[in-house]
């Protein structure tokens, strides 16, 4: 961690879904740090995930498929284009979805700690940091088999959905109107391949992050299992005044038996042995 003094740039968190990330966020927010008016349910801001889903159908990609991303970094000039919009939108009047205010350069203006969190912040970064090159970054990783085992959770709920969707499409089906049904990718329909998508944005989190200077690393199981040393390290990083009643109050409403859950699952334990060498790549024991 690099500690240096800096401009008035954002708190970014940067992590692969199901990682810990709208934990992380709400404790900024309960620390003082504004983290948007439009957030929905995961403490995601609707203005950021917006420009970050643009800049992926620009460059080819989806949610699940964060390495197309690297083509349009690897392209300069479509790159600077990219650059280009998503800085008009934030110093415009159209940041006040995100930050309430009619601000003359929007974003720009914002006199007090702010930021915002989105799984899709670490493949978009080259962007965000040629607009804001003083933010600062909030890592926040998770051990692989639990991430997988909770996207392949929530994938099998999606697709119950899907399915359900696909049955009354089908009975109406138009050349017309061919748009599937089945919207959300089968990435993470499996523990192996959900994985894979854990490896995969884990690799593209790492390489961006080593053009920045500004970043602290949180591991969400140190963040269950030793709350204060870990929330005391997040406010020394944003510079955040000790507060113990506060300190107290974020440590009691954190879970610390969700920290390696996969170890209570013998078949989850068996999984990370058999995948043991990707765990290693990015410091994780099986």
């Amino acid at each position: 961690m690099l500690r240096r003094e800096y401009m008035n740039g954002p708190f970014v968190i940067v992590g692969m879904h199901r990682s810990g990330t709208s934990l992380v966020s709400r404790i900024l927010d309960r620390s003082g740090v504004f983290m948007g008016l439009d957030l929905q349910e995961d403490h995601e801001s609707k203005f950021f995930i917006k420009l970050n889903k643009w800049i992926y159908e620009n460059a080819g990609a989806d949610w699940a498929r964060p390495m197309a991303l690297q083509e349009l970094m690897d392209y300069e000039p479509a790159k600077k284009k990219v650059e280009e919009y998503v800085k008009s939108r934030v110093s415009s009047n159209s940041s006040k979805k995100y930050s309430g205010k009619s601000l003359k350069k929007g974003l720009f203006d914002l006199d007090s700690k702010w930021g915002w969190k989105d799984p899709r912040n670490g493949p978009t970064l080259p962007i965000w940091k040629e607009i804001w090159p003083e933010m600062k970054i909030i890592h926040v990783t998770r051990h692989g088999v639990d991430v997988a085992a909770s996207l392949q959770a929530r994938s099998s709920k999606n697709w119950e959905q899907d399915e359900s969707r696909f049955s009354k499409w089908v009975k109406m089906y138009r050349w017309k109107d061919s748009k599937s049904p089945i919207r959300r990718g089968q990435r993470a329909a499996t523990l192996s391949h959900a994985l894979e998508f854990w490896s995969e944005q884990m690799e593209v989190e790492n390489k961006n992050l080593e053009e920045c200077e500004f970043v602290l690393e949180v591991r969400y199981e140190d963040l269950l299992t030793k709350p204060k040393s870990a929330i005391k390290q997040i406010w020394n990083f944003i510079d955040i005044e000790r507060d113990d009643s506060l300190l107290e109050d974020i440590s009691q409403s954190i879970d610390g038996g969700r920290a390696y859950a996969y170890k209570k699952d013998e078949e989850m334990m068996a999984f990370a042995l058999e995948n043991s060498e990707i765990l290693e790549i990015f410091g994780y024991l099986p």
